[in-house]
């Protein structure tokens, strides 16, 4: 009972993630794949909104796969790294390379500069944090279903065990 509440709550966790990283996906990589883009994400004047708008996608994933730091950074606190470590550092890396960049782009229209827009405007990597949760949980999810079906296999197994049973010598 315990693992179908458990797989219940990843399989919710799941589709809110991948119903976010789609337009998500589609903010960040659209313009490489010449899709339609609205115009007011689109374009040298729109970097920073474009930007926010990938953050705003961004952060209800992160909440939702929160346990990933929360699981993670404490390992590494311990001296004592695991997988979620791995992912806590790598999606945490993302997303503070994207931050800077926004910052980056807010200094540069404050100032004038379009040249540093530009240049932190092509470099967010916001969606990888978020990718890369995603898709450990996609991982995470399998794992946990796999594992809830061999074990209901197992109970089987053992259900079908007799009572009893009689020795025969000779």
């Amino acid at each position: 009972e315990a693992q179908e509440k458990a797989m219940k709550a990843m399989k919710k966790r799941l589709w809110v993630s991948f119903s976010l990283m789609i337009p998500l996906m589609y903010v960040a990589m659209g313009h490489m794949l010449h899709l339609p883009m609205p115009s007011w994400l689109h374009g040298e004047g729109n970097y920073l909104t474009n930007a926010l708008v990938q953050l705003l996608l961004c952060v209800p994933v992160l909440f939702l796969n929160r346990k990933f730091y929360v699981v993670g950074l404490k390992a590494l606190w311990k001296r004592s790294p695991n997988m979620d470590s791995l992912i806590a550092v790598g999606s945490g890396a993302a997303l503070i390379s994207g931050l800077v960049a926004v910052f980056r782009m807010s200094y540069g229209y404050g100032h004038g500069d379009l040249v540093i827009v530009e240049r932190y405007a092509h470099n967010l990597y916001i969606e990888s944090a978020a990718m890369i949760l995603t898709l450990i949980t996609v991982g995470k999810f399998l794992e946990t279903r796999s594992k809830g079906r061999t074990g209901q296999a197992i109970s089987r197994l053992i259900a079908l065990t007799p009572d009893t049973a009689k020795i025969l010598k000779n």
